[in-house]
């Protein structure tokens, strides 16, 4: 349990941050495992008023539809029926929040649970090699900025087909993928935001 509270951290941002910790930057995470881990982690903030021992399953529901809002950042996508998953906007927030939330960070996160050899660690080194053979990352290595989109859909592996959640999904996985990588992180985020220009999502 997290013994100390994150007063800065607002309701939204909050379970922004357990959808992070339950592997919601590969996956679609349940609304009421959101839930249990919200309260594991937070009891005053999630439990009833009165009654405080049971978790308010309503209240993160909230909170998880306002973290899907322009006006608190567009962190998250997905629903109630579908389950919820991290934006990059949502991973993006969740790197600059890194110093607040670390100390808070349980042992057992996705984050901290990786090691060398595991699925994660050979999936990670498959789609390194792989978007080292790509047009796209061969022009930025030369210093080009501009990527056409078909070549930029292609290190996300993002075909015609794809609605806006697939898109988003694909996208903000191989960035999560990649966060620790200084030069592959640099070329994701630009690549993405340019064929966001391109494709008229970029706002």
């Amino acid at each position: 349990m997290v013994q100390k509270s994150l007063t800065k951290i607002s309701h939204p941002e909050f379970v922004t941050w357990v959808v992070s910790l339950l592997g919601g930057t590969e996956k679609r995470v349940d609304t009421e495992d959101v839930a249990v881990r919200a309260y594991e982690l937070a009891p005053s903030r999630f439990g009833w008023r009165k009654y405080p021992q049971h978790i308010n399953l309503e209240l993160v529901r909230v909170y998880l539809s306002d973290a899907k809002k322009r006006e608190h950042g567009q962190l998250l996508t997905g629903s109630g029926k579908t389950g919820w998953s991290l934006t990059r906007k949502g991973l993006d927030w969740i790197h600059e929040a890194g110093s607040r939330l670390g100390a808070f960070e349980p042992t057992d996160s996705p984050t901290r649970s990786r090691r060398a050899g595991s699925v994660d660690t050979n999936r990670r080194d498959r789609e390194h090699r792989r978007i080292m053979t790509l047009s796209a990352w061969q022009r930025w290595s030369n210093g080009e900025k501009a990527i056409p989109p078909p070549e930029a859909r292609e290190v996300f592996r993002i075909d015609s087909y794809a609605t806006d959640s697939v898109r988003e999904a694909k996208m903000t996985r191989l960035k999560a993928m990649f966060s620790d990588d200084k030069e592959l992180a640099s070329f994701l985020t630009h690549i993405s935001q340019e064929l966001d220009k391109a494709e008229g999502l970029d706002g």
